[in-house]
Formats: structure tokens, C-alpha cells, sequence
């Protein structure tokens, strides 16, 4: 079995993979004082929960973008899994290419989903990730990963708006009843979504206009069910997506 782990800046997300299928996933917060042991009892205890012993996963693969928790993870690996653990990086053999002025500064999490999105839909694509940073990676009909756009994330955006104006403060990210807000707080909570809706179609427009081709869009991430059914782009949410890119990842790799 395969524990692929997807370390964010916010959320973690671990899932557990029997071949092809994808047995369950899981996301809880990403704490930056996280131990080696505290993780190892965090993840033994979901694969408890899903009734597997530490001893039925044979590779783990991992994406982290928190340098202060790649090594606590890779070290619960090896601990507690018996297992050397892949972590992923440009420099990994992958069925994309990275166009990349610099490839290791492309993230590891982009580099999971760009390899998904393509290996299934091929390209030109454009995925949008929807996290705490709102991301959008492009990649050609050639499989070469171009680069993107990296903007904040609403969460991100809403809470520095409470930190910064002094009576302002941070509200539950979702679509309000209304445009006009009657309320400071539907009126903040009006403006990050709508505000994260036309940000998102009019870069997805501008990328295109650059590409000068169609290309499909698709999008992930934890935020993604809130908005993209609002994109005039969008036209389907895979929320596992980059759970599956490290799938991909773990087996091109041993090739």
C-alpha cells in the first residue's frame, strides 16, 4: 500500500492507496511544532482507524511546501514505517517536463498536480488550486509544465484584511446570500468571494489569451467546491487531484 502525504501550509492532507484506488483521505491542520513521534502516532492511528497495521504500506510519498515539516515527516517514515520515503522535487524522473526558469523553485504540490491533471486530460491544461494561496499552473499539449499564477488564497486575504483595518475582522469563507452586503460582515464576506470568482475567470481568461489555444481547466483544493462552480472556466473539481499526481509520482519513479 501507498501513504501519500501532501504537506500545505495550512492543511495536510494524507491519503492511503491499495493500487489504484484510493481507500480514504484525511486533512488536519499543519502544525509547524509537530514532532516526529506526535506524527507518527497522528498517522499509525488513521491507518488504525481504516483497521491496517504500519506494516501493510510499502512506499510513502511526500509533497510539502513547509520546510520546517518536510524532515518530521520523512522521519516518521522512516520510524514508524520501516520506509525510505520519496520526496517529491523537480529533479525526481516524471512524465512532465518542468519549463521552469528555475525548476527546484516550482512547489512540490504544483509539480503532484501538474503531473495528475496531465497524465489524465493531457493538455494544454490549466488547473486552479485553491488553497491558501489561489495557484494555476499551465501545461502545453506537450506536457511541458510552464509555469503559472500564484495570488493569494480568500482565507489568506480575509485575515490579513481583519489584521490590517482595525475594525475590520475575519468571516466564514462561503457565497453570501447577496452582492450587497448589509452588514460589515456580509459585506466582507461578499467581497472575498466574489472578489476570489473574478480574480480567478480573469486570469484563467488572461492565460488563455497568452496561450493563444483552448485548453481545459479544471481545479483542487480544499476552498475549490466553494468557488469553481462559479467560474465561467471551470468545468470540473477533482479534490484528490494532487493525492493522485504523488500516486503517479511514486510508481514513474521506481520505472
Amino acid at each position: 500500500m501507498l501513504l501519500a502525504i501532501d504537506i500545505g501550509n495550512t492543511n495536510t492532507v494524507i491519503g492511503l492507496f491499495d493500487g489504484e484506488r484510493l481507500i480514504d483521505h484525511f486533512r488536519a491542520a499543519s502544525e509547524h511544532s509537530l514532532t516526529i513521534d506526535e506524527c507518527g502516532f497522528f498517522v499509525s492511528g488513521l491507518l488504525e482507524r481504516l483497521k491496517f497495521s504500519p506494516d501493510k504500506v510499502t512506499q510513502v510519498v511526500i509533497a510539502s511546501v513547509v520546510p520546517r515539516l518536510t524532515p518530521v515527516y520523512e522521519g516518521m517514515a522512516r520510524k514508524y514505517f520501516k520506509r525510505e520515503p520519496l520526496t517529491v522535487s523537480s529533479r525526481l524522473n516524471l512524465p512532465i517536463k518542468i519549463g521552469y526558469q528555475d525548476p527546484t523553485a516550482v512547489g512540490a504540490d504544483r509539480i503532484a498536480n501538474a503531473v495528475a491533471g496531465f497524465v489524465r486530460f493531457g493538455g494544454p491544461l490549466i488547473i486552479v488550486d485553491y488553497g491558501t494561496a489561489t495557484t494555476f499552473d499551465v501545461i502545453t499539449a506537450e506536457g511541458v509544465y510552464l509555469g503559472g499564477v500564484i495570488a493569494p488564497g480568500p482565507e489568506t486575504s480575509g485575515g490579513e484584511l481583519a489584521r490590517r483595518a482595525a475594525r475590520l475582522f475575519e468571516v466564514r469563507i462561503e457565497k453570501p446570500a447577496r452582492v450587497i452586503g448589509r452588514t460589515t460582515a456580509e459585506s466582507i464576506k461578499s467581497g472575498l468571494f466574489y472578489g476570489t470568482v473574478g480574480q480567478v475567470d480573469l486570469i484563467i481568461q488572461l492565460i488563455i489569451e497568452e496561450l493563444m489555444t483552448p485548453a481545459r481547466v479544471i481545479s483542487t483544493g480544499g476552498l475549490a467546491p466553494d468557488f469553481a462552480a462559479e467560474s465561467k472556466f471551470i468545468e470540473a473539481t477533482y479534490p484528490t487531484l494532487t493525492l493522485d499526481g504523488l500516486k503517479i509520482i511514486a510508481g514513474y519513479s521506481v520505472q
